[in-house]
């Protein structure tokens, strides 16, 4: 009998049956031609014990890899990657794998740290939804550990990376054209880290629907390092209060236009806004919003963790040869980006008469 409290072994099931070890592990793993009056007292001996296989230990046994996939977040309450994060756990239980989750916040000594540890233990692959800015690139070195590696943020890249976004550009130039269309010509643009990736694509699209328009005042406004709720707040708070504030805001990302919303509640006023990335209360709020279909990136980076080794490289031709695959992205050279729209719930077709 095992101990109070300790765990039982194949071992220990094994001499409560009075049998091999060898007998009961074909018995728990149910392998035939072992009699049944032996398999009945192996079971009957592990279930009395209260003993279960490890099916991480089994699967690596057989030759497979662990049931496991590193996550990696650069935050928690950031709303888009909550809801990636969700999706992709529901996708990872469906095919009988489970998250291993690490937030790295500004420490890039953790991400290095949780990255080592993956390799280590031989995960079946790395999801990242966002890294640190000054760590994108050392994912590419675990190409030749065999891990499979799956990004939403576009900046990581390397061999062995494949990466799942947004059309980023187009993001952009959706929420610059739908208040430039309600008449906007004062507009006020909040980015996050000027070096990241994402802003810098979503501001390439801004800046590509307003080319060509020198009415357009947006430089005098323009803001790349508000990076939290806070600073948004307080940028928008700056803004509004003066005397030649916007008429309209355009908010790179879901923490962001959340920042900008408490300002404007808190100073009763409130500008045309759009924000890039919806988040849940936004439909509640009547927030307009740019955004993706984050289910189909989640169910596609899954499929891609399980493809074989080069399956699915290069370009996918699809109809009309614009490259787009079964989950509705458009697929080349490693990265799967997939189509963004708006979602017109009311803010962002607010009228420039605020003032």
């Amino acid at each position: 009998m095992a101990k109070q409290n300790e765990r039982p072994t194949l071992a220990t099931v094994a001499a409560h049956a009075g049998v091999s070890i060898k007998t009961a592990s074909r018995v728990l793993n149910g392998e035939k031609h072992v009699a049944r009056a032996t398999a009945q007292k192996v079971e009957e001996s592990a279930a009395e014990l209260g003993f279960r296989l490890n099916p991480t230990a089994k699967r690596l046994r057989a030759g497979g890899r662990s049931p496991y996939v590193g996550v990696v977040l650069s935050a928690a309450d950031d709303a888009l990657q909550t809801r990636a994060f969700t999706a992709l756990e529901a996708e990872l239980s469906a095919v009988d794998l489970r998250p291993v989750v690490t937030v790295i916040g500004g420490s890039p000594d953790r991400e290095v740290a949780f990255l080592d540890e993956c390799l280590a233990n031989d995960l079946s692959g790395i999801i990242v939804l966002r890294a640190h800015p000054d760590m994108t690139g050392i994912y590419s070195r675990a190409a030749g550990a065999d891990v499979r590696i799956v990004s939403f943020d576009p900046a990581v890249t390397g061999a062995g990376v494949t990466v799942i976004t947004g059309d980023e550009v187009a993001a952009g130039q959706l929420a610059a054209r739908q208040l430039l269309d309600h008449g906007h010509l004062a507009l006020g643009v909040i980015g996050d880290h000027s070096t990241s990736l994402v802003t810098i694509r979503r501001l390439e699209g801004i800046r590509s629907a307003f080319a060509g328009r020198g009415d357009i005042g947006w430089r005098a406004y323009m803001r790349e390092d508000a990076h939290d709720e806070a600073s948004a707040k307080n940028v928008v708070a700056a803004w509004l209060g003066s005397r030649s504030a916007p008429s309209a805001l355009i908010t790179l990302s879901a923490t962001l236009t959340q920042g900008a919303i408490d300002a404007c509640r808190r100073l009763g006023e409130w500008p045309a806004l759009v924000g890039i990335d919806d988040f849940p209360t936004a439909e509640l709020l009547d927030v307009t919003v740019v955004d993706r279909d984050i289910e189909a990136m989640a169910a596609e980076a899954v499929r891609r963790l399980q493809a074989p080794a080069g399956k699915g490289d290069g370009c996918l031709g699809g109809s009309g040869g614009d490259g787009l695959d079964g989950g509705g992205g458009r697929t080349c050279g490693g990265q799967d980006v997939f189509p963004v729209a708006l979602i017109a719930r009311g803010s962002g077709e607010e009228p420039p008469d605020r003032r």
